[in-house]
């Protein structure tokens, strides 16, 4: 029987053909919280949780799970890969010379970041957009942050025994990290030394999400105002209007969500209503609040 191969799942293969042939395994990173087919479909594959602080059955339902793939590319799981998972962030793909014990232990050490003040939080390395942006793959332009977030020393850590690693960009566009391809893996960190960023890595990861905490409050709380947005262009808009809401000194997510808000909803009108430019201004010269700002027109916007 002959089976349609997407281009992408071609291209994966066509480049890590001789580092299969040598013994090297293929792993997904599969984040469950949008995809929890594996869990029960591929029980008989290799796959643990990542997040092993996950507390209870249904916290582990929605964790990222490493998961041995079948190295042959007709097997059921790449079928499914080709089906549901290709253009989309559901996984990731890493390619190595460590076996699965090895691999787990390996990212197992990037789960949780500390930060300067102290605050320690999960690092969702899974999500292919932090991925990213934690390296600095400048290959990608979609991305908002181009310039890595990790160190140099954390940056070799992570990619130390990885030969490539591939994942799908906001376009649904395939992209590949190339890595060091070691033989083994350096154990940096744990739970009692974890891996610590600066004042300034915490900085670039929070600027590096903005847009899409953004757009999470706003379809949770206005979507009938970005319902006719792709998903792109709406991340293009955002970040846009992000950068304009900054010129009248705006900071906090919501001040800002409330200026694209006047924006989406003022729509063409926002540059001549007079009222409108008056107030803005008055939060531009710090005279009044964002919030007062709203106060004030609140009967006068045509969609709020």
């Amino acid at each position: 029987m002959s089976y349609y191969i997407h281009d992408d799942i071609k291209r994966i293969f066509s480049t890590q053909n001789d580092h299969i042939a040598e013994g090297f395994c293929i792993y997904a990173l599969a984040d469950a919280a949008q995809d929890k087919f594996f869990l029960s479909q591929w029980a008989h594959l290799p796959q643990r949780n990542l997040l092993t602080e996950a507390a209870g059955e249904k916290a582990a339902q929605i964790s990222p799970h490493l998961i041995q793939l079948n190295n042959e590319i007709t097997s059921l799981e790449w079928i499914h890969i080709q089906k549901r998972v290709v253009s989309t962030p559901k996984m990731t793909l890493i390619v190595s010379p460590l076996n699965f014990e090895e691999m787990y232990a390996h990212l197992r050490q990037f789960t949780n970041v500390r930060f300067d003040g102290g605050l320690e939080m999960f690092l969702a390395f899974w999500d292919p957009i932090i991925l990213a942006t934690l390296l600095g793959h400048q290959a990608d332009e979609t991305l908002y942050i181009q310039e890595q977030v990790l160190d140099k020393e954390q940056k070799q850590i992570l990619l130390g025994p990885i030969h490539t690693w591939w994942y799908w960009d906001r376009l649904g566009e395939i992209q590949q990290i190339i890595g060091l391809n070691l033989q083994s893996f350096q154990q940096s960190y744990d739970s009692q030394n974890p891996l610590c960023f600066s004042v300034d890595q915490e900085e670039k990861m929070v600027e590096a999400t903005f847009p899409d905490h953004l757009i999470y409050y706003l379809k949770l709380n206005n979507y009938f105002l970005v319902e006719n947005f792709t998903a792109w262009d709406l991340y293009q808009y955002v970040i846009s209007e992000l950068k304009q809401a900054r010129r009248f000194h705006l900071q906090g997510t919501r001040d800002i969500l409330n200026f694209i808000c006047l924006k989406l909803g003022y729509q063409e009108h926002f540059e001549i209503d007079q009222q409108l430019q008056k107030v803005l201004l008055k939060v531009k010269e710090k005279q009044i609040t964002m919030d007062q700002a709203m106060e004030m027109l609140e009967d006068s916007s045509p969609a709020l």
